[in-house]
């Protein structure tokens, strides 16, 4: 499975793709529109992997997550209000700071932790 934080601007949307393993794939950008959101599943389609995604809940973040899962992808939404006290966890713009709240459980302790639907830690996994 590919791991994909988007950090959803008006202009932009960052992307930044992560493995299983917490290897970071790729980092590039995308427009925020339809004909852009379908490059960026083309784009990551090459990969052969199912995808699940995460975007900040924030204007057009809805439009995001309707086109990625009419695209056949999985799609959580994360409240950048209610993780704010979790900033190491939280999905931030930077690219790490996505790598704890999508990656795999690590050697030496590390774990992972998936963002519920209302934007806090669920289940470990």
């Amino acid at each position: 499975m590919l791991h994909v934080g988007l950090d959803l601007s008006r202009k932009r949307i960052d992307v930044c793709l992560i493995s299983d393993q917490g290897e970071l794939i790729d980092r590039f950008a995308a427009i925020p529109d339809r004909d852009g959101l379908y490059g960026l599943v083309r784009r990551v389609a090459a990969y052969g992997e199912p995808v699940r995604a995460v975007v900040e809940s924030m204007n057009g973040a809805r439009f995001v997550h309707d086109e990625l899962v009419a695209q056949g992808w999985e799609v959580l939404l994360a409240d950048a209000q209610k993780v704010k006290g979790l900033a190491p966890l939280a999905c931030k713009t930077e690219c790490a700071a996505r790598r704890p709240v999508v990656s795999p459980a690590q050697p030496g302790g590390t774990r992972r932790v998936v963002l519920g639907s209302n934007g806090l830690p669920g289940s470990e996994r």
